[in-house]
């Protein structure tokens, strides 16, 4: 079955007693299929599905362990999320052990396997037709220059903010098509807007505002390895009262995006290939490849789900950590440049 990627988690809270076995999550915009993923996690937990098990695919990974997973019995007898992220491609021993795996699934998991975008010869595979048999097929959408203004349109319909006419083109002709900035933006709008109402003259000072481009040079700090100044940075946003939920998407769509690069770079993709499909512009490169030279795949993910972790406490949805949003954030920043700070809370 083949379901469109904005209707990926309400299909499973609908579907909730015929779900999908093995779930094919494939789009070229990481932040999209993030997402996305995102959406069915919380889902299925919501139908009790507690344990979450991740593998990624490198070289000389061992099918035997992702087949093994899925007929052995969870420790506490729980529902589990099993998850594979390929940076490239299955391969022909990939291609095989999924389809063995279509044949004999696991009856209390679901398989989430998160790739780039299937070409055409893929679609017609008998490995992809073997995944339709038993769950869906997931088809993440390309949002190119054409494709751009609508998505946006929609990014901040979504986000229940009514948009004054011609922002959207303003917007679209300042981001210059970078998905990963134009949801920050919106998100940042959310903010600002707290009545949902964005006219041309917010969009206007939101762009110029000089605390936008902080926060984006505390993330290149980070990147960068330079503690020093992102310290600095941070508590400049502080003491300006800059709000830390814009602070925290910036790092976390910052993690996202070289997680995604770091699994590519272990799986043995071209660097070049990588930065073009992930929009890493040229500028960007030589602070992109330090971050990437200092912190492994596996830091990365590590990262993510630390950066998760503060997203969702920075929103007020869960978890109770020690000292301020604010030192969370240093921490956050701390180890993105590959330290590790006293864990003693600030006053």
């Amino acid at each position: 079955m083949r379901v469109a990627l904005d209707d990926l988690a309400g299909r499973l809270a609908a579907n909730a007693s015929k779900l999908p076995k093995l779930i094919l999550l494939n789009g070229n915009e990481p932040l999209l299929i993030e997402e996305a993923l995102d959406g069915a996690r919380a889902a299925l937990r919501e139908l009790g599905f507690s344990e979450r098990i991740k593998y990624q695919l490198e070289a000389g990974f061992d099918w035997s362990a992702l087949m093994g997973a899925g007929q052995s019995m969870s420790l506490f007898s729980e529902r589990r999320i099993i998850e594979l992220r390929v940076p490239k491609s299955l391969g022909a021993p990939g291609t095989k052990a999924i389809t063995e795996y279509c044949g004999h699934p696991s009856e209390d998991d679901v398989l989430i396997v998160m790739m780039p975008a299937l070409d055409k010869r893929q679609r017609s595979a008998k490995w992809v037709s073997a995944i339709e048999s038993i769950g869906w097929v997931v088809d993440g959408p390309d949002v190119g220059a054409q494709q751009f203004p609508a998505w946006l349109k929609k990014r901040l319909q979504s986000r229940s903010l009514r948009v004054e006419s011609g922002v959207v083109e303003m917007m679209t002709a300042q981001l210059e098509g970078n998905v990963l900035a134009a949801a920050q933006e919106v998100d940042k709008l959310q903010v600002l807007a707290p009545d949902g109402a964005v006219t041309l003259k917010l969009v206007t000072e939101s762009l110029a505002d000089q605390a936008r481009f902080d926060v984006y040079a505390l993330t290149d700090s980070c990147l960068a390895g330079d503690l020093n100044r992102a310290l600095r940075i941070q508590q400049r946003l502080q003491s300006e009262g800059v709000e830390p939920v814009i602070v925290v998407w910036s790092l976390v769509r910052e993690i996202r995006l070289h997680a995604v690069l770091a699994a590519g770079l272990a799986s043995g993709e071209s660097r070049s290939m990588l930065f073009k499909q992930n929009r890493v512009w040229s500028k960007r490169e030589p602070i992109v490849n330090a971050a990437l030279a200092r912190l492994g795949s596996n830091q990365w993910y590590d990262l993510l789900e630390r950066a998760a972790h503060l997203d969702q406490t920075v929103k007020g949805q869960r978890y109770q950590e020690v000292g301020t949003l604010w030192f969370q954030i240093e921490q956050l920043c701390a180890r993105l440049c590959g330290v590790e700070l006293s864990l003693k809370a600030k006053a």
